[in-house]
């Protein structure tokens, strides 16, 4: 993305509370609580999210390695709703400025929601408010392909948000084999190709059609993935609709800090398209201002179609 990314995902935040499909978040939860661990179909139903102390007697916990945890989102909405695991998470990212942006909120987050904070270099360690749980979160910079070649089959689970339509398909199951045999993947908000703003302009279809083409794959990356699951034998027990949608509020601005989420897809739209070259530079002048506009009287509307996966991995 264009622009600051820490003050972009900050601002993505609310955008992407509302867009999370139900099942699949359920049925992550459920894996983190070990209630749907047992592959071979001797524990509960994750996804219904039934039976949540299966494995609360292991002491280890769970290991979940997360790949672009950027400011720690995930991680601090678990925490706000009271669901942080007992384990081990392993947060990668690429960028150390907002891998150390999200350390220092969810460090912050935690504290003031009763959690012991130990800092031991890279990691913290969160120790629930009971005294009963304690998650060891790591903060590894780095290229998360390189993190999972080094740990074959030593997570339970690879949690990827907005992030899997980054790679190709191929390297998404690479990226798995980070999990056990028995273990689960958790991708949601994996783009699936789809754009749309309004109120229409004349040029909408060339600008869209320019960006999408600018993607790994034209963005169509929960369907590719969603297909070589099954191909490999391994449907994803939940594919449901996730999309971002953003609106104005009806009193000419956006919830919370959406509007700077808005800006920046504004700005990387044009930037994506103008490197390509496929729109005149006037064309995509006027449609940028028209746009710029509409999103400074809170007229603008974004919708960015995206699919939540979660399933086994093959």
């Amino acid at each position: 993305m264009e622009g600051d990314d820490v003050a972009y995902l900050e601002a993505a935040r609310t955008v992407d509370d509302r867009a999370h499909s139900d099942a699949a978040t359920a049925a992550f939860r459920a894996a983190l609580r070990g209630a749907d661990r047992d592959a071979g179909g001797g524990g509960s139903d994750g996804a219904n999210g039934d039976d949540a102390g299966g494995d609360d007697d292991d002491s280890d916990g769970v290991r979940v390695l997360e790949a672009g945890a950027g400011t720690c989102g995930l991680l601090r909405r678990l925490l706000a709703d009271g669901a942080l695991p007992t384990g081990e998470w392993v947060a990668v990212d690429t960028d150390g400025r907002v891998l150390t942006a999200g350390r220092d909120r969810l460090r912050a987050e935690a504290t003031e929601a009763g959690y012991g904070v130990e800092p031991e270099g890279s990691t913290i360690l969160l120790d629930a408010p009971d005294g009963d749980a304690t998650l060891r979160v790591r903060f590894e910079r780095g290229d998360v392909r390189e993190v999972a070649a080094d740990h074959d089959g030593d997570f339970d689970g690879v949690v990827a948000r907005s992030f899997a339509d980054l790679l190709a398909p191929a390297e998404v199951l690479a990226l798995l084999r980070a999990a056990a045999p028995d273990g689960w993947y958790h991708l949601p908000l994996t783009f699936d190709g789809e754009t749309r703003f309004s109120p229409s302009h004349p040029v909408d279809d060339a600008v869209v059609e320019a960006f999408h083409g600018t993607m790994r794959n034209r963005g169509r990356a929960a369907t590719l993935l969603s297909e070589r699951f099954r191909e490999a034998g391994s449907p994803p027990a939940v594919d449901a609709r996730a999309d971002w949608v953003v609106q104005g509020d009806g009193t000419g601005g956006y919830p919370a800090d959406e509007a700077t989420f808005l800006r920046v897809v504004l700005d990387t739209v044009v930037a994506s398209v103008e490197e390509l070259g496929a729109v005149p530079d006037g064309t995509l002048a006027d449609w940028r201002e028209t746009r710029e506009a509409q999103l400074a009287r809170g007229e603008l509307r974004y919708v960015a179609g995206n699919r939540d996966l979660f399933g086994r991995v093959p």
